[in-house]
């Protein structure tokens, strides 16, 4: 065996097979060079893991930074936001290249790998996207898009005076997308039940923060669902469906899986750890985010579904705003920009959950990690503590706590301000590099890498 560069020694890790007592050895090129029986291996520098849990790298799949919507940029640059990624045990980012007025696909995919190429301290992935004012252009390009190592592109079924594509665009999107390869990110509201929902909700209780609640029913939700579902087995093409919240919407994916349709869909932390009593609060507007956070029902349904495998992963869509942002819309749901800070948190909530027994470490890394990475075609390298992958760990204290304010996010709030989780990660290696200990960074601007994607995308990790 070749000299190792470091060893973290006897910690219990969550392998692929199961949780095991361990240690890991990390070879000169960032990846993991053995597994070993605890105590057993020798490298030029040794982590004491005893006490520790030791996870695989999270892998967020969906993040927005850098990216103007409502009217305002978030705040959370590639710099920041993939900072805060790291400090939150996150060591792989996929971030959406939405398009600004007049670009294609194409155009907003070079643009951000251009923002990310000096700045990202995460690796990243680049998902494309498709928007309603430059679609035909963009259309033509998708069947390029592979060549470029993207096979992933977002399109969004509300917002269709902006962004959002009719359901014949979109039908003609999955089918060009069966052809390629590639994997369909779908936001997925009914527009035509969103706009109704709205003038329901302004005539009943009026522009506040819960007119935003009641206006994108569950039902906008799961109606979109359906009927991309059904497009998307007209066309054999592989749709994921993005920040799912509704209990109608779980029990339609397990219905059409049972069915054997091949879908995939994600929930985000702050529809499992919050819900619709935010919208009471003081400065609610700062919790409008689309779909809006829901009833105790439905987070209930939420955790059933990831305990069950319905939904394969959780991400944080981090779309970060801060107040005075969330402010300008002088209170009405209608024009306060959709979005919440969260990259940093989404791990250290999942590893709390892991801690009081909620759900158990092997799904935790499942839903963090592996899920994403099966996903994107990145299985074993990434998401995986095994021989070969990349060193990306995260090594947790169990007994600590975590606490859920802004923290290193470029914004002045968190959706769990006053919160703590259960766990703290004490130590982060990206390729086998630390580059987060205590809570104090350590990764050069820029060493972030690209990572682009090839055949073999939208596999799922099932629930045992």
């Amino acid at each position: 065996m070749a000299e190792l560069a470091s060893v973290i020694r006897a910690t219990d890790a969550i392998l692929p097979h199961g949780r095991q007592r361990v240690d890991i050895g990390i070879g000169a090129d960032g990846t993991i060079g053995a597994l070993a029986a605890a105590g057993t291996l020798e490298g030029r520098e040794v982590v004491d893991g005893d006490g520790l849990v030791a996870i695989p790298g999270g892998i967020d799949l969906h993040v927005h930074l850098n990216t103007f919507f409502g009217g305002t940029t978030t705040r959370d640059d590639f710099a920041s936001g993939t900072a805060a990624a790291l400090l939150g045990g996150t060591t792989t980012i996929a971030q959406f290249a939405i398009p600004r007025p007049g670009e294609t696909t194409i155009d907003a995919i070079e643009r951000t790998r251009g923002e990310a190429g000096g700045a990202a301290v995460a690796d990243y992935v680049v998902h494309g996207s498709a928007v309603k004012e430059t679609f035909e252009r963009s259309l033509d390009q998708l069947e390029r898009l592979p060549d470029l190592g993207i096979r992933t592109v977002k399109i969004f079924t509300a917002y269709t005076d902006a962004i959002g594509l009719t359901i014949g665009e979109v039908h003609r999107l999955l089918a060009v997308a069966a052809r390629a390869g590639i994997v369909v990110f779908v936001h997925a509201e009914t527009d035509s039940l969103v706009r109704e929902g709205i003038d329901a909700a302004v005539h009943d209780v009026g522009t506040g923060p819960v007119g935003h609640a009641r206006s994108r029913t569950p039902l906008a939700e799961t109606d979109a669902i359906r009927t991309v579902a059904d497009l998307a087995l007209d066309t054999g093409a592989t749709a994921y469906f993005v920040h799912v919240s509704s209990s109608s919407s779980v029990a339609t994916l397990a219905d059409r899986r049972s069915r054997g349709e091949h879908l995939l869909a994600e929930t985000c932390p702050h529809y499992l750890f919050l819900d619709e009593a935010v919208y009471e609060r003081d400065f609610a507007e700062r919790w409008i985010c689309s779909p809006p956070i829901r009833s105790a029902d439905h987070r209930a349904a939420l955790w059933e579904g990831l305990r069950d495998g319905v939904i394969d992963a959780v991400s944080s869509d981090h779309n970060c705003f801060d107040t005075a942002q969330k402010a300008a819309g002088g209170g009405d749901f209608r024009a306060v920009p959709n979005g919440l800070p969260g990259i940093e948190h989404r791990l250290p909530l999942l590893v709390g959950a892991a801690i009081d027994g909620r759900l158990p470490w092997s799904r935790v890394v499942d839903v963090t990690s592996a899920g994403a990475a099966r996903i994107l075609g990145l299985w074993p390298r990434k998401g995986s503590i095994s021989v070969g992958a990349d060193a990306d760990i995260v090594l947790v204290d169990p007994a600590g706590s975590t606490p859920l304010g802004p923290g290193h996010m470029a914004t002045d709030w968190s959706p769990y301000d006053g919160l703590e989780a259960p766990g703290r990660i004490v130590r982060v290696l990206r390729r086998g590099e630390t580059v987060a200990v205590d809570g104090t960074l350590g990764a050069a601007p820029g060493s972030g890498r690209w990572l682009p994607l090839g055949p073999g995308l939208g596999d799922r990790v099932v629930a045992a």
